[in-house]
């Protein structure tokens, strides 16, 4: 009988500052090295995301950084 390890996807935190905001956010790593933000706050102050899956890690960082400065919205 063969067994089928499937792969959880792995959890990433990201802490930093961008413009004076300090942010952490949650960062999962799935299928095909896509990264979606699973959880973000800002300054203290939880920020809900749309459309929050990435192809790489460098964009959702990215993504990240822009919510932290408020250049993208949620």
């Amino acid at each position: 009988m063969e067994s089928v390890n499937a792969q959880q996807p792995s959890e990433e935190n990201v802490f930093g500052t961008s413009d004076g905001a300090s942010y952490s956010a949650v960062l999962s790593h799935g299928d095909a090295g896509r990264v979606t933000i699973q959880s973000l706050l800002v300054d203290g102050h939880n920020t809900p995301v749309r459309e929050a899956t990435f192809d790489t890690r460098q964009l959702a960082v990215a993504a990240v950084e822009e919510y932290a400065r408020g250049d993208r919205k949620p």
